[in-house]
């Protein structure tokens, strides 16, 4: 195996095509802080989030290796760690050396940031006790398990937020909750349909009706769960609108992306033939518009070039990155 190919395998057991949702996770708050965006700070904080992407997402891989969850799943056979091309103990050992460069750069960040360093530093705790909890096997064990990661990944937004703002305030607020809820929605039901062929893992959707009959996907009475989460995250995003960024172009752009997502929505949860393989790509793309929409309405506080920029490299790094890593545009081989 050449250098390169160890490269590319390390970065799919980071899952390196989702970093791009925590760079806008963590940049996006910090800027409604009052962030300078062209500035070291923010530049080096950039590169933190997707580091620390890569160290928790590659922790989440490494622990569902070695606790056997994966060598259970057909659809993970050809993924480094399975295969052995990386063995489980060296990318544990990179793994724990990561955690402790990010906690040294979060601190680090802290001291040199102006804002609340108590609330920060609480936050960014959060964000490693959630992940952990989630990764050390509660992801597969429990039905629940949405909501330590819903508490880590939101947590860490407000992290990166309190770097700059001494106090809490409304539209900090309703982010974290549009963020939770997007979290919440993708592990509490892009997650669980994922796995909904893998029998011994625990699955809130299955518990609730969602079954595969024959080679039909059907929610039943399950369906209104996802459909509460997208809408309660459309109203939160909606009143962020009109409260703090009513503009013609926020209105448009909200109306637009609110459409696409229920309408992929509707595509995930409709009855249908199953196939998982557009099942993904149809996660990918909700994902994308879910926090794209975001993205959109706070163009008024944060700025039409910041936000454009910040859009662009998500964009040309997630495709890259699944051109890379699966020989595919949007959804990855997970």
């Amino acid at each position: 195996m050449n250098m390169i190919e160890k490269v590319i395998d390390w970065l799919r057991i980071f899952r390196a095509q989702t970093a791009a949702d925590v760079f806008l996770l963590v940049l996006l708050p910090y800027l409604v802080a009052g962030g300078e965006f062209f500035s070291w700070f923010t530049l080096t904080l950039a590169f933190w989030s997707i580091l620390v992407h890569h160290i928790s997402f590659g922790h989440n891989t490494v622990l569902d290796t070695m606790l056997g969850w994966d060598s259970k799943d057909p659809n993970k056979r050809h993924h480094p760690l399975i295969s052995k091309r990386v063995r489980k103990e060296t990318a544990l050992k990179v793994v724990s050396i990561g955690f402790f460069i990010c906690t040294i750069a979060a601190i680090t960040f802290v001291y040199y940031g102006s804002g609340n360093s108590y609330y920060s530093m609480a936050f960014f705790s959060l964000f490693i006790v959630g992940g952990f909890i989630y990764n050390n096997g509660i992801s597969k064990i429990s039905v629940w398990d949405f909501v330590p990661i819903t508490i880590c990944f939101t947590s860490l937004s407000l992290f990166s937020f309190f770097l700059i703002a001494k106090e809490f305030n409304e539209i900090i607020i309703l982010i974290a909750v549009y963020i939770a809820l997007l979290i919440w929605f993708q592990i509490g039901v892009e997650g669980e349909i994922k796995e909904i062929e893998i029998d011994d893992e625990s699955n809130m959707l299955r518990k609730l009706g969602t079954k595969i009959k024959g080679s039909t996907f059907s929610m039943g009475s399950s369906i209104i769960y996802p459909w509460i989460l997208k809408l309660a995250g459309l109203a939160v995003a909606g009143y962020i609108v009109y409260k703090y960024t009513m503009e013609w172009y926020t209105i448009v752009t909200f109306g637009v992306w609110a459409i696409l997502a229920i309408l992929f929505c509707y595509r995930l949860t409709r009855k249908r033939i199953w196939d998982r393989k557009k099942a993904l790509r149809d996660m990918a793309v909700e994902e994308i518009i879910s926090i794209f929409l975001l993205s959109f309405i706070l163009i008024p506080i944060i700025g039409l070039l910041e936000i454009t920029i910040i859009l662009l490299v998500g964009i040309f790094y997630f495709v890259g990155m699944n051109a890379l890593l699966w020989h595919t545009r949007l959804a990855p081989k997970v």
